[in-house]
């Protein structure tokens, strides 16, 4: 099953970014936990494969994301290393995941999706200054 997946980083020097995916599933019945894992090897994989320019970072470190010259600059570690930090912010409360206008917190939460589902992972970034 396929879904279409939105990532959006507000707070970003340029203003807002927003990414579209399509996200190939092994199953339309998931832990929120297997749907970050899926997301973010798909991303490395297509990155990887020069499919896509970077990774939607929506689990990156705000400095991180803030000092990049460019989103697209950012190159990914391993498909483990990189699952296990997007598994770690979303623990942290660091991006949020939204289906179908429904926030989402747990990671072991169960969903269940079909193609038409909304599926949105949204960052904000901290304001800079004072």
């Amino acid at each position: 099953m396929t879904v279409t997946v939105t990532t959006i980083l507000f707070g970003l020097p340029k203003g807002r970014r927003r990414l579209r995916v399509d996200l190939a599933l092994p199953a339309s019945t998931l832990t929120v936990r297997e749907l970050i894992a899926q997301k973010v090897a798909q991303e490395v994989a297509e990155v990887a494969a020069q499919q896509r320019p970077g990774l939607s970072g929506e689990y990156l470190d705000p400095e991180e994301l803030i000092r990049a010259p460019s989103l697209d600059a950012l190159a990914p570690g391993t498909v483990a290393e990189e699952i296990g930090r997007a598994q770690q912010a979303f623990a942290a409360r660091a991006y949020m995941i939204v289906i179908d206008e429904q926030p989402i917190w747990d990671p072991d939460a169960v969903v269940t999706l079909v193609p038409q589902s909304r599926i949105e992972f949204i960052k904000i970034l901290p304001l800079v200054g004072g």
